[in-house]
C-alpha cells in the first residue's frame, strides 16, 4: 500500500552543495494575511509559426509564504521555477479555431533550487548526461545504479493537459530538452509547439512533463492555466472579468529558511534512494500563495479550479454551506449545472464552478475547507490547523451590479443549447473492443512499494495499446492496489461508463497464481491466459464482481481526461479517438479509420503531416496522475493506428 511517509532527512544521501535543512512547522505561519493572487493573462490568438508566444522556464524568488515571513537568504521569498518569471505561469487565453504557437525556452542551466530537490537517478528518467547505467545485471532495465542526486542541467518539456493536439506538441515525456536545446530526448521533434485549439471551450492547464522528475518540476512551480473560449457556442451570462478567477491548488512544504522542502529519503533506499510513493505537503497554496484571503463581492463568481498537487486529493466545501454549481468538467460544459455541497478533485482534474455569494453581507468571513484523506481514500484525515484549510473568503461591498445568470434558474439546455454532450454509452455494442487492464503494485520484502504499474509493465516496455483513429473502445481498468489512482489519457477526452466493486483479495490471489509457476512475476506483463475466450492475458474479473455497476456521479457525466479509479474497483471508460463534438451516431459520426482531428495522430515520428505541414511526434501516453507514481513507471505509451 502506498502510505504517508514523514519527512525524514538523511544527511548521508545529500548531493554536493546541499546543506541540512530543518522543516518549517506550518502551524507557525500566519493565515489569510495576503490577497489571492491573480495570474497574468496572455492573448494566445496573437501568435504564428514565425511569431510564437515565448514562454521561458527560469528560476526566481517569490513570496509564497505569508508576507510577514521574512526569514532566510531571500528575506522570506522562496526559490521557484516558473514560466516567464511567474508562478503560476501566465494564463493563456485561446480562441477555438485560432491556433496558438508557443516557443518554450528552458533556462535552467544550473539552478540554485536544484540542491533542494532529490532527483533520483535510479528511476527510468530523462537522464540528460546519461550518468545512470541501465545495463547492470540483476535489476530491472528501467533502473539505474547512480545513487547520488543529479546535479546537471535540468530537462523540461511542457504538456498542455487535456488538449486535442498533435503528438509533436503534446509534451511527451521523452521529448525533453535542456537549456538552449543543448541536450534533447529521443522523442524531441520541434522547438515550436502548435496548439490547433479545435476542441470545445474548456479549462486546460499546462505543466512540465519531463520523464521521471515531473513530481519535482511541478512541485517547483512549472504550472499554469490555459482557457479555451468559443464565443459562438459558450453560454451567455456567465460571470466574467473580475468575477471569473483561476484557482490552482497545490500543497508544499518549506524549511525554516523559507525554501521548498522535499523529502530526501526513499521508502526503499537501497533500490531508490530518494523516491517516495506519494508527496504530501503541510502547506496549502492557492495560485502560488500559502493560505490566501479571497475578497469577494456579494455576487456570483466563476471559479476555474485545477488540482495541481503531486498526490493530494481535495474534497472542498465551504464552512458556511455555500453550494457549488458545477457547470463544466475537464473537457467542457456539462449539459446542465450540478449543485454540490462538496467538490472532490483528484490530481489533474478540473472543475468549472459557479459560487453564488450574492446573499451574503459585507465583512462576513468563512473558510474553504478540505476533508480528503491522504493517501485517498483511507489514509490520515487532514490536519484541522493546516491541510484542512484552503483559503479564507471575505465579503466586501458590491462594486458592480451582478448581471450574470443564476445557475439555480438556468434552463436545462442552457449550457449546451446547440451541442448537447454526445453520449458514447449508447454506441457501445456487443462487438465494441474491450481492453482489460490492471493496476498492480510491486512490493519490497519489507512491504514497501517499489513501483506501481499499468498492466504489470513499465514505461519502456513495448506498446500494447494501439487503438485505431475514429474507433470507439471500452477500457476496463481493474485496480488491485490500495490507492485511488487518477487515470489520465493524452489526446482524447472520454466518458465514464460505470464503476463496480470486486473482491480484490480473491482476485489478486488468483491473478498472481495465474503467472507461470504460480507466482507473480513483476514487470513481465500479463499472465498467460488460461481461457482463450478471454484473450487479454489478464485474469477475467467477472467472477469476482460485487454489486451492480454504478454510473458516473452527476458532475462526472461529461467529457473527462482524468478520472478516479478506486481501490478494489473496476472503472470502465468509453473512449473514442475523435473530437468531443463529433456526432456519436448517424451518418456523420466517426468510423474506424476515419480521422476527424485537424492533424493526423497515426503518423510515425518525423513524418510530415499533410494536414498541418509539421513533422509529427512519437505518439501519446496514458498514466496515473499522482506524479510520484507516473515518475516511477505508472505510465504507458500508446499508438493511434490508421
Amino acid at each position: 500500500m502506498f502510505r504517508f511517509l514523514f519527512f525524514l532527512f538523511s544527511l548521508s544521501v545529500l548531493p554536493p552543495m546541499a546543506t541540512a535543512a530543518t522543516p518549517l512547522d506550518a502551524k507557525t505561519l500566519s493565515k489569510f494575511l495576503d490577497p489571492l493572487p491573480s495570474p497574468s493573462r496572455i492573448d494566445g490568438t496573437l501568435t504564428g509559426p514565425q511569431a510564437p508566444l515565448i514562454m521561458t522556464v527560469s528560476e526566481f524568488a517569490k513570496q509564497i509564504l505569508p508576507s510577514d515571513f521574512k526569514q532566510g537568504p531571500f528575506q522570506g521569498k522562496s526559490l521557484v521555477w516558473g514560466y516567464n518569471e511567474q508562478y503560476p505561469g501566465p494564463t493563456i487565453e485561446a480562441r477555438r479555431g485560432v491556433s496558438t504557437h508557443v516557443f518554450y525556452k528552458n533556462k535552467l542551466e544550473h539552478p540554485q533550487l536544484q540542491k533542494y530537490l532529490p532527483i533520483d537517478q535510479t528511476l527510468h528518467w530523462a537522464d540528460p548526461e546519461n550518468m545512470g547505467s541501465h545495463m547492470h545485471t540483476g535489476m530491472p532495465i528501467s533502473m539505474g545504479t547512480n545513487m547520488e542526486s543529479y546535479a546537471g542541467p535540468i530537462p523540461t518539456v511542457t504538456h498542455l493537459h487535456g488538449a486535442e493536439v498533435e503528438s509533436a506538441s503534446d509534451g511527451e515525456p521523452e521529448a525533453w530538452f535542456t537549456s538552449d536545446f543543448k541536450l534533447k530526448g529521443k522523442n524531441w521533434v520541434s522547438e515550436i509547439y502548435h496548439y490547433p485549439n479545435s476542441q470545445e471551450a474548456t479549462t486546460l492547464w499546462y505543466h512540465d512533463h519531463s520523464l521521471g522528475m515531473t513530481r519535482l518540476t511541478v512541485f517547483s512551480g512549472l504550472v499554469g492555466m490555459y482557457l479555451l473560449r468559443d464565443s459562438k457556442r459558450e453560454p451567455k451570462g456567465l460571470p466574467e472579468g473580475v468575477y471569473e478567477r483561476e484557482i490552482i491548488l497545490q500543497d508544499k512544504s518549506f524549511d525554516t529558511e523559507g525554501q521548498l522542502y522535499f523529502p530526501r529519503e526513499g521508502s526503499n533506499p537501497t533500490i531508490h534512494p530518494f523516491w517516495i510513493p506519494e508527496f504530501f505537503g503541510d502547506t496549502i497554496t492557492v495560485n502560488g500563495k500559502a493560505w490566501p484571503r479571497f475578497d469577494v463581492e456579494p455576487a456570483r463568481y466563476r471559479l476555474r479550479i485545477v488540482n495541481a498537487s503531486n498526490a493530494r486529493f481535495y474534497n472542498l466545501s465551504f464552512e458556511n454551506n455555500t453550494p457549488f454549481w458545477q457547470i463544466g468538467t475537464d473537457g467542457g460544459f456539462l449539459d446542465a449545472p450540478v449543485k454540490l455541497q462538496e467538490l472532490l478533485l483528484s490530481p489533474g482534474e478540473r472543475a468549472d464552478v459557479i459560487v453564488d455569494f450574492s446573499k451574503l453581507t459585507a465583512h462576513m468571513k468563512f473558510l474553504l475547507k478540505n476533508s480528503a484523506k491522504t493517501p485517498f481514500p483511507d489514509g490520515d484525515a487532514p490536519d484541522p490547523e493546516t491541510t484542512a484549510q484552503v483559503m479564507q473568503f471575505q465579503v466586501v461591498p458590491l462594486a458592480h451590479k451582478d448581471r450574470s445568470i443564476d445557475p439555480q434558474t438556468m434552463p436545462k439546455s442552457y449550457l449546451r443549447a446547440t451541442n448537447p454532450i454526445q453520449k458514447l454509452a449508447a454506441t457501445v455494442k456487443s462487438d465494441t473492443p474491450v481492453r482489460h487492464l490492471t493496476l498492480v503494485e510491486h512490493m519490497s520484502e519489507t512491504d514497501e512499494p517499489i513501483t506501481a504499474m499499468i498492466n504489470n509493465l513499465r514505461w519502456m516496455s513495448p506498446v500494447t495499446e494501439t487503438p485505431r483513429v475514429g474507433s470507439t473502445e471500452v477500457w476496463e481498468i481493474i485496480n488491485t492496489t490500495m490507492d485511488t489512482h487518477p487515470i489520465h489519457l493524452h489526446l482524447v477526452q472520454f466518458q465514464l461508463l460505470n464503476r463496480q466493486s470486486f473482491d480484490m483479495d480473491s482476485y489478486l490471489n488468483a491473478y498472481k497464481a495465474s503467472f507461470p509457476g504460480g507466482h507473480f512475476i513483476p514487470e513481465s506483463g500479463v499472465p498467460r491466459p488460461k481461457d482463450p475466450s478471454f484473450p487479454s492475458g489478464n485474469l477475467d474479473v467477472t467472477p469476482y464482481l460485487q454489486g451492480a455497476p454504478r454510473g458516473p456521479d452527476a458532475n462526472e457525466d461529461g467529457w473527462k481526461d482524468t478520472i478516479r479509479v478506486g481501490h478494489g474497483e473496476v472503472a470502465r471508460f468509453v473512449i473514442r479517438w475523435a473530437p468531443t463534438d463529433a456526432p456519436a451516431q448517424g451518418p456523420r459520426s466517426p468510423r474506424v479509420g476515419m480521422n476527424f482531428f485537424p492533424f493526423t495522430p497515426s503518423l510515425k515520428q518525423g513524418e510530415l503531416d499533410p494536414l498541418t505541414g509539421y513533422k509529427t511526434g512519437p505518439g501519446y501516453v496514458w498514466h496515473c496522475h499522482i506524479l510520484d507514481h507516473e515518475d516511477n513507471d505508472m505510465m504507458r505509451p500508446y499508438k493511434v493506428l490508421p
